[in-house]
């Protein structure tokens, strides 16, 4: 799909048409990204797949970018999933529950990652430091991490080749397990 969406903040009929018509495209992908995400959230009485996809649908609708094709649309929701779970995991980690855990997906569907409101806030700002140092490295983790993209798919939404999403995994992975150790 090689579709052109502006999400460029004007609220034209014209604008709403067609990011709902790119939306409704991708929305089975959008709900099993989310589903993944969700897998295995405890206590998430509030949060479920669909207002996860739906809650990025609203969020996307804010945006003033260009949005050039499908591969694109999903990278976005993908970051904007992340930024919502963050979110998510900062209001869980003020209730103070204890005991709340958060499932994020590294890379493979079946590889899941339980991890705790502190963690997700803990690698949320050492991605931010990540990407002060290397946008394209933060973009890795982003996508393979939270959003759960194959090496050849992020290789795709890049625009760069497979061997270089290996090497930036790679060397993002490094990064932030020293950045998470101090």
């Amino acid at each position: 799909m090689n579709t052109i969406v502006s999400t460029s903040g004007s609220r034209s009929p014209q604008k709403f048409s067609i990011l709902r018509s790119q939306f409704q495209n991708c929305y089975q992908e959008l709900r099993s990204l989310a589903s993944n995400k969700l897998r295995y959230e405890h206590q998430a009485y509030t949060l479920d797949t669909s207002a996860l996809v739906h809650e990025v649908y609203l969020k996307m609708d804010q945006q003033k970018k260009m949005i050039e094709n499908k591969g694109q649309f999903m990278a976005i929701a993908a970051i904007v999933m992340r930024r919502y779970l963050v979110d998510y995991a900062r209001q869980k980690q003020r209730i103070k529950r204890g005991g709340n855990y958060i499932q994020l997906t590294q890379g493979a569907l079946n590889h899941v990652v339980l991890t705790t409101p502190e963690q997700v806030i803990e690698l949320d700002e050492s991605l931010k430091r990540l990407k002060h140092f290397n946008p394209r490295l933060s973009r890795v983790v982003e996508f393979h991490f939270f959003g759960g993209y194959k090496h050849e798919e992020i290789a795709e939404m890049l625009e760069v080749s497979i061997d270089t999403v290996r090497r930036d995994w790679r060397l993002a992975k490094a990064w932030l397990s020293k950045e998470l150790k101090n």
